[in-house]
């Protein structure tokens, strides 16, 4: 009775924790390639505005949530494979991985909302976007901040960097300055598509809409690396959470195993 009891690896008992594992396990998978998918995002669409703050650690929290959840697929797979085969030994290797990457995501998470208080509190944002513009935009040895700029300005469709600061600002920066006759009041990342030659050849005072973007990036950028941000730090503890459960099952049955 033993080995086809209720409760042995064979019985009602048993087969119930494998079913309730394989469960487990198709959802932290599908959830872990959500994870891949969101992490590569946000590394693609937002790593580049890393040149224009510091700590970074938002790109940081995306690379940990795109690659330690592509781990978290190839060690479900393992394990689901050896729960199949009745292999112990890597049942258990399987859990032990499961903790080392609920670690890592975890880790991953704080991360993130570190990162959030930091953004809120301590890194000065606003200093930054305007020391890059006004200082490194256009130099040849700073063309990733260049090109940060271009993209963030294109994105958000803005100009400049706050209130204070407008696309006014333009004129007050390197780039501007070390240009030869004529020179481009803005530049091209300012302007609407197709409407680049006159948004450059308007007025910065009373700029026309249709031609030039006028809002500025200090807060667009802010308010969207907030949320980004904040959508990723949860996604990589609720993983972490996650991966303890089909392990804490798999465990389980691996115990129910007479071999």
């Amino acid at each position: 009775m033993g080995t086809f009891g209720v409760w042995s690896a064979y019985g009602a008992g048993g087969r119930s924790i494998r079913i309730a594992f394989l469960v487990s396990s198709v959802i932290i998978i599908g959830y872990s390639i959500a994870c891949i998918a969101y992490g590569a995002w946000l590394a693609a669409s937002r790593g580049q505005y890393a040149e224009l703050l510091s700590p970074s650690l938002y790109v940081d929290v995306a690379r940990i949530l795109l690659v330690v959840s592509a781990l978290t697929i190839i060690n479900q797979l393992i394990c689901v494979y050896s729960v199949f085969k009745e292999l112990r030994f890597w049942v258990y290797a399987s859990a032990v991985a499961s903790l080392i990457i609920f670690i890592m995501l975890f880790i991953g998470g704080i991360m993130g909302l570190v990162f959030r208080s930091q953004l809120t509190t301590q890194i000065p944002l606003r200093l930054k976007m305007l020391t890059s513009l006004r200082e490194l935009y256009g130099t040849s040895d700073m063309e990733q901040v260049t090109d940060a700029w271009d993209q963030l300005q294109s994105n958000f469709k803005c100009c400049g960097v706050d209130g204070n600061d407008t696309l006014v600002i333009w004129r007050t920066s390197k780039w501007y300055m070390h240009q030869k006759a004529p020179k481009h009041s803005l530049p091209a990342s300012c302007c609407v598509p197709g409407k680049v030659e006159e948004c450059r050849s308007g007025n910065l005072t009373n700029p026309n809409k249709e031609t030039t973007y006028t809002a500025t990036c200090y807060m667009p950028l802010r308010t969207d690396l907030l949320y980004v941000v904040h959508v990723a730090a949860w996604m990589s503890i609720a993983a972490s959470v996650l991966q303890l459960i089909p392990a804490i099952f798999s465990c389980w049955y691996a115990k129910l195993i007479k071999k």
